[in-house]
């Protein structure tokens, strides 16, 4: 993923190349070099953008499809956007925004589980690299205890919810995901170790 290539407006981009400037080194906002230079920051963040993206839709394809639709946005909206402000957490907000468009058409992600996903991964550098791990993880789980996890983090369901689709009392469940987040955060760690 690392070897994306951009090409927008006469320009290829690729990761760790410079951005455009004009001359005397000022970009100017609106100005096809001013798009191109928010393009490139795009590139350079994009295995963030692609992290929270994961983080959020939990599917590599959906994933994607919000990377693609917020670099059209990022690129609809550059003329907005002051290169003196923090571009992460502007283009974060975007592909948050995505999902949540997207959600409203799957019903997948609750508002409330993805506003959290974000929150946590603008303040946690949840790199994409963790992100495959968990994922791997929560397949590995047993069917019961996958399920339990799609039902609390995948769908907007709270314990009394999922106690009451699963006869399970709500103590039970709560007992249950609270070892299923432990068993997640062991077999996380193990997978990033055997990485390093």
């Amino acid at each position: 993923m690392s070897g994306f290539v951009l090409g927008v407006l006469g320009h290829t981009f690729t990761k760790g190349s410079h951005l455009p400037v004009l001359a005397g080194g000022v970009v100017r906002r609106g100005t096809e070099s001013h798009i191109t230079a928010v393009q490139q920051l795009f590139v350079r963040h994009q295995s963030k953008v692609r992290a929270v993206a994961l983080a959020l839709t939990a599917d590599f394809a959906a994933a994607e499809d919000v990377v693609q639709e917020t670099f059209l946005t990022v690129t609809a909206k550059a003329g907005d956007f002051d290169l003196d402000t923090n571009f992460l957490a502007w283009v974060c907000a975007i592909a948050r925004l995505k999902v949540l468009e997207r959600r409203r058409s799957d019903r997948r992600l609750s508002p409330e589980v993805i506003e959290s996903l974000a929150a946590a991964m603008l303040h946690e550098d949840l790199a994409e690299e963790r992100l495959v791990p968990l994922l791997d993880c929560i397949d590995e789980l047993p069917p019961k205890s996958r399920d339990l996890v799609r039902l609390r983090y995948f769908s907007e369901h709270g314990p009394g919810e999922i106690a009451e689709i699963l006869g399970r009392s709500v103590a039970g469940v709560n007992a249950a995901l609270v070892k299923i987040r432990e068993a997640l955060r062991d077999c996380v760690g193990r997978k990033l170790a055997s990485e390093a």
